[in-house]
């Protein structure tokens, strides 16, 4: 009878470890859907990032041309990668608190936000530019070369964002329906509409139709550079 009560009692005790394990690790963040060649980079090194594949915290994902990937966090906020871009994904844990940050290195995302609760923080971070968000839907292009530096450019499809660069204190928030252009990643443009972000194509779940954009960013690019930002 003794050794039955111990062996139950040991029983309880895993079941109830392992409950208390999986609610004190953070999630994982994943990969929604992948296509073409994708790779997923973490301390240890690469791998080929496919669809269904988990991301742990701290780990950049690279699209190579033609291919595309679509990162969905541990909190239901979605990033889609179009071909030959970078990012780092982090969200809130112990070594980050409650901030959630995508740090684009190169290329273009779509970044879908979840509503942020009191308290809690997601940025979508460049070099030099800081987007933070509260719940919105919105584009970011960087990597354009001006000289040695880059142009970045950022459109909102829903909500609204505050943009602020790493060189001035000024804030800007840039509503649903218009976008701003930041010139050598340095000086911040007056949100208007833009014809070229009628194009893009926003969706980011594959059941939903198509995900693969197809926005022409040389033909925008020209069309930001013709019009007078000063």
């Amino acid at each position: 009878m003794t050794t039955r009560i111990g062996i139950l009692l040991a029983v309880l005790s895993l079941a109830s470890g392992r409950a208390l394990g999986a609610d004190s690790k953070t999630p994982d963040a994943r990969l929604a859907h992948a296509v073409g060649d994708v790779t997923i980079e973490s301390k240890e090194g690469g791998r080929l990032g496919k669809t269904g594949s988990t991301l742990a915290n701290g780990n950049t994902v690279t699209t190579a041309a033609g291919a595309l990937a679509v990162i969905e966090m541990p909190d239901g906020s979605r990033l889609k990668l179009r071909e030959s871009s970078r990012v780092a994904v982090t969200w809130p844990g112990p070594k980050n608190g409650d901030l959630a940050e995508a740090f684009l290195s190169y290329g273009s995302i779509f970044a879908k936000v979840t509503k942020r609760l009191a308290g809690q923080k997601f940025n979508v971070r460049t070099p030099n530019a800081v987007a933070a968000v509260r719940g919105t839907e919105f584009f970011t292009a960087y990597g354009r070369a001006k000289g040695k530096k880059r142009d970045l450019w950022v459109c909102v499809n829903e909500g609204s964002i505050e943009l602020s660069t790493t060189k001035s204190k000024r804030q800007l928030v840039v509503p649903a329906g218009k976008g701003v252009l930041i010139k050598s990643g340095v000086d911040l443009t007056e949100p208007q509409a833009f014809d070229w972000t009628k194009t893009l194509n926003w969706n980011m779940e594959a059941e939903k139709g198509e995900l693969e954009d197809k926005t022409n960013l040389d033909a925008a690019y020209s069309d930001l550079l013709d019009q007078d930002y000063r």
